[in-house]
């Protein structure tokens, strides 16, 4: 990839958004069930709506933040690590997350998938986020990927899938850091 001029913003979010799109062809080449691609403002609206959603087949908790809302404020961070799984039409999980300040973190903030159960791809939307936030730890010479306030429902869960157990990240939040 070319080299990056820190000096032309323009070119900075051309830079990253070429990585994110590989790391979108990346990650769809290793699971090819899946169809991977970024967030668009339709996409976080869709992912608000499993808020309406009621059934006997649906995960009963939901994400406490607004997906809607979070796609205009992800939208102006050009290092922004982001992510949607998809199976067929069926959104099963995206992830919203960005490299620290020396980007030599990634950090994966925002995790959901849908509440529709069983998920299209079972408990296979994880890790498919996971591997895409470690593609582009890689890219980005980073060397730690974080999930960051993880809920209390999920930690064994990113247990299992190579996280470390909880520990204060940076001083003032709750990560776990991929093994």
């Amino acid at each position: 990839m070319e080299a990056l001029n820190f000096h032309n913003y323009p070119a900075v979010i051309g830079y990253y958004q070429a990585l994110r799109k590989e790391v979108w062809s990346i990650t769809q080449e290793s699971w090819p069930q899946s169809s991977i691609k970024g967030i668009s403002l339709k996409t976080a609206r869709l992912a608000d709506s499993w808020k309406e959603m009621r059934g006997a087949n649906l995960r009963s908790s939901r994400a406490s933040w607004d997906w809607e809302p979070e796609f205009n404020a992800y939208q102006k961070k050009p290092k922004r690590y982001e992510m949607s799984v998809w199976f067929e039409n069926q959104l099963c999980g995206l992830c919203y997350g960005f490299a620290s300040k020396h980007g030599t973190k990634v950090r994966m903030n925002l995790i959901e998938s849908t509440p529709v159960r069983p998920n299209p791809l079972g408990e296979g939307v994880f890790p498919i986020l996971s591997f895409g936030a470690t593609v582009y730890a890689n890219l980005i010479s980073a060397d730690e990927v974080w999930v960051l306030d993880p809920v209390k429902g999920a930690i064994d869960y990113y247990e299992n899938q190579g996280f470390s157990a909880p520990e204060i990240y940076h001083g003032k939040r709750v990560g776990m850091k991929k093994l």
